[in-house]
């Protein structure tokens, strides 16, 4: 039945994925609600996600968000593949919106080197399900784009594209599904390096499509991880790179002639890139030319519906407002060098505290359905590469350092969100591992003025994350759970900190308070829990308590990690 339909419906189908994408689709959504797991209040199942796209996407007048658009999340998670399906049909049946038109749903696909081809063409094959559903009700495509994770070059991703026309070859035998609608690739990129080649790979693989599959993107969305570059080589190196890759974005744009759209993809605290409504305007400012901002679980569950709404409220009127960002070769040469030198004092620490950090962040609260961090379909996180920083950096010292930290083995690294949450936990927020001494060591090498300008130019919001992470800091707590070298190299970054930027250590309100009492109640416990001892954590009541302790810290922060 679905089969005769669809060839009575064709030749109209057809015709309009010719038009679409001439005026309808070059909307790009200010908003883009994700799957996060970093909600610390609220638990999402799978089979709630549909439900909670939904409500995502209705306007606030009908009791939604009125965000415009929704992330489908397969990346390293146990999502159904016809959830894609489930919320475009949600929005036809339950709104007056029309997906594809004025709001989105983009799901983010699995990477076929991380996890395997297989569950990488079977969440394609869910596109061609919601769009063969949706057309018995619209005439536009609903879902043409979709996000690809861990970009490392331009031949994965055409690779992707290239997989893409298979499925479509056999979506049109098998439901006269038409094969020519233009696809949309949206490649993330979640590692320093990796966003400091981003015109490079871009160009690569415009290029690419032009010469291997006779087309070109008539605009190019890429989105900027923001969590991974911070894990691995520290805030200000993601942060920097984040805003390099915007600079060349908006260059690549005038050099390609094709639209390029940076989608910020960052999370509620500091270290995840400080999507909250108090710090909103400075993420305008900070990120000038980012075209669309994600809106994580953290904010809406924890700091709640409300503020989020007002959130997403700002974001549609302010964030094209801003002059976006662009730097010179000189300026970007400069900046290379600050990444390096922050990576370096960042990783002396960070290798030190991993094995801790990684064995408490298998405590923490697991808000979605993930996939174990390794096997059959899992994956895990690559390894920091100072090395390929050092590629980047002109000072011949910083060079040598930054090759003789590399290591080529560690343990299996914790998501951000869990690293992020661990470390808040134990009271010592990651936002000041290695940025004190990464400061003072800008300023014996390049001097006073670049000192001013890391500071002035280059991180003017540094003051404004440190404020909110200094109320969270508890270091004599810290130190009962890491190495004494790695508390006091902390110690020293706030030590000078206090010389370069004004933020206060300590609680600031009666929450705060509350906060720091939770975290020395939990010291027994956490210590018996990462040791792997049985004792307390044998009882139930007591695991529900531990849990309850950690999640009310989550949500006094705002959350999760």
């Amino acid at each position: 039945m679905a089969c005769s339909y669809m060839c009575c419906f064709a030749p109209k189908f057809m015709w309009l994925s010719h038009i679409l994408f001439a005026g309808l689709i070059m909307k790009i959504p200010k908003t883009m609600v994700t799957q996060h797991p970093d909600s610390a209040t609220k638990y999402t199942p799978i089979q709630d996600e549909a439900e909670e796209g939904l409500e995502s996407l209705t306007s606030v007048e009908d009791g939604g968000l009125g965000s415009d658009e929704y992330m489908v999340d397969y990346e390293g998670k146990m999502t159904p593949y016809h959830q894609v399906a489930q919320v475009v049909m949600g929005i036809i049946q339950n709104t007056d919106l029309v997906p594809g038109e004025e709001v989105f749903i983009t799901p983010r696909i699995p990477s076929a080197s991380e996890e395997t081809v297989f569950r990488q063409l079977m969440t394609l094959m869910s596109i061609m399900e919601a769009n063969h559903q949706a057309s018995q009700y619209q005439d536009n495509l609903p879902v043409f784009e979709v996000i690809h994770p861990m970009t490392k070059d331009a031949n994965e991703l055409l690779e992707v594209k290239k997989r893409f026309k298979f499925v479509s070859k056999l979506s049109k035998e098998e439901f006269n599904i038409p094969e020519d609608f233009n696809f949309y690739l949206i490649p993330l990129i979640e590692e320093v390096p990796e966003l400091m080649s981003i015109g490079e790979i871009l160009s690569e693989y415009v290029d690419g499509c032009e010469k291997e599959l006779d087309e070109k993107p008539e605009r190019l969305r890429v989105m900027l991880g923001r969590s991974d570059p911070a894990l691995s080589y520290g805030n200000l190196p993601a942060v920097f790179s984040a805003k390099i890759a915007i600079s060349e974005c908006n260059r690549l744009s005038e050099e390609i002639g094709v639209d390029v759209a940076p989608i910020y993809g960052a999370g509620a605290l500091p270290f995840r890139g400080h999507i909250m409504p108090d710090n909103i305007d400075s993420v305008i400012e900070e990120f000038a030319g980012a075209k669309t901002i994600t809106i994580q679980s953290g904010v809406r569950y924890d700091i709640g519906y409300d503020e989020t709404r007002k959130l997403i409220k700002k974001l549609r009127e302010d964030l094209s407002k801003q002059k976006p960002l662009s730097y010179s070769e000189q300026e970007v040469d400069e900046i290379k060098n600050y990444i390096g030198v922050f990576t370096k004092h960042y990783l002396r620490t960070f290798y030190q505290i991993i094995d801790t950090v990684k064995s408490i962040s298998d405590l923490m609260p697991s808000q979605r359905d993930r996939l174990a961090r390794k096997g059959p379909v899992g994956y895990a996180r690559d390894v920091p590469m100072p090395k390929d920083i050092a590629k980047l950096v002109s000072d011949d010292e910083l060079k040598r350092e930054l090759v003789d930290i590399q290591l080529d083995r560690l343990p299996e690294l914790p998501r951000a969100i869990t690293y992020t949450a661990t470390l808040y936990t134990i009271g010592l927020p990651p936002e000041f591992i290695g940025t004190g001494r990464g400061l003072q060591d800008v300023k014996r090498r390049f001097g006073d003025d670049a000192l001013d300008r890391v500071l002035t130019e280059y991180y003017p919001s540094l003051e404004n994350d440190l404020q909110f992470a200094g109320r969270f800091v508890n270091l004599n707590f810290a130190q009962d759970f890491l190495p004494d070298q790695a508390v006091r190299e902390v110690d020293e970054d706030i030590k000078i900190l206090m010389d370069y930027v004004d933020f206060e250590l300590g609680p600031k309100n009666d929450r705060d308070e509350v906060y720091m009492d939770i975290m020395e109640s939990l010291k027994p416990v956490l210590k018996e829990a990462y040791m792997d001892k049985p004792g307390i954590m044998s009882e139930e009541t007591e695991k529900e308590l531990f849990q309850n302790g950690l999640e009310k810290m989550g949500e006094i922060r705002g959350s999760l990690g």
